[in-house]
């Protein structure tokens, strides 16, 4: 709540607005705590119906798998041996290794919003576009995938490819010189949609590959097809854009195109209810 020098309430000023958005604080935490801060920020859609946006990265390594994915996709003592925690999340598809140098984000539209769209594919149209012209302002090639090639690649990926969700390719996903630079994914409830991205300094693929339950050829032959699919920012530039450089050209281009201004703003009681019920839901599924 907002007052006015008398002590009178002033009205919150995300209140009704499309084009201001709530900007959480960066963090830097364990996937546990950013899996259950997602949750938090969808949530708080019923609270306050408005669109918000938050960066995190990971400082230790993650294994992140699906929320309908096998449990035996994973090869458990490769991830013990090598520190690596393991997580399920909210959202759909298959494994993402969280690592250092990987950039994420969410962020939550509510019913109603002119960028929320009711098709599936084409909501991530505008995202696509954004992530486009950030990319682009840096100097760097960036591809929307049209849906027709999204959906065959999708019918023709080997299953082994399937392993891992950066291998697969969403419509509006960013592709730069042919590989995929860019991820989505998405989590939807009658209270709005949320939105996660996901962006690597250096693919980590050879990594990910070990840490699956797969014979030792098919985790050589799995790194070679996804470093074919998948590229970081390093192998694109010399001297990479830093985190806050992607998310300073992210911010413009929202402003350019769409009108929008990211407003720093903090958890609210609400958010951080429900994110203390979701946490122990995100813990690692591996145990000492």
């Amino acid at each position: 709540m907002f007052f006015c020098e008398e002590g009178q309430a002033l009205p919150d000023p995300f209140h009704m607005s499309t084009t201001l958005w709530r900007l959480l604080p960066h963090s830097a935490g364990t996937a546990q705590d950013d899996l259950a801060s997602a949750e938090a920020l969808l949530a708080g859609l019923q609270t306050l119906p408005v669109a918000a946006l938050r960066w995190y990265e990971s400082p230790a390594p993650a294994l992140v798998i699906g929320s309908g994915q096998k449990l035996a996709d994973v090869d458990l003592v490769a991830c013990a041996a090598a520190g690596v925690s393991l997580h399920r999340r909210a959202s759909g598809g298959s494994a993402v290794l969280f690592v250092p140098g990987l950039l994420m984000q969410d962020l939550v539209l509510p019913p109603g919003h002119p960028l929320a769209r009711s098709d599936v594919s084409e909501s991530y149209r505008w995202l696509g576009a954004v992530w486009a012209e950030a990319l682009g302002s840096l100097g760097m090639s960036a591809d929307l995938i049209a849906v027709p090639d999204a959906r065959e690649d999708t019918r023709t990926l080997a299953p082994l490819l399937r392993r891992a969700c950066f291998a697969g390719r969403s419509p509006y996903e960013i592709l730069s010189g042919g590989r995929k630079l860019v991820g989505f994914a998405q989590v939807r409830r009658r209270h709005g949609i949320l939105f996660q991205v996901g962006i690597y300094t250096r693919w980590p693929g050879a990594e990910l590959a070990r840490l699956l339950s797969i014979a030792p050829g098919d985790a050589e032959a799995l790194a070679a097809g996804l470093a074919a699919r998948v590229v970081g920012l390093a192998e694109l530039r010399h001297a990479p854009p830093t985190p806050a450089a992607l998310m300073r050209a992210f911010a413009a281009a929202m402003a350019a195109r769409h009108g929008i201004t990211l407003a720093p703003d903090g958890w609210r009681d609400d958010e951080l209810a429900v994110k203390r019920v979701a946490l122990p839901r995100y813990a690692s599924i591996l145990r000492d």
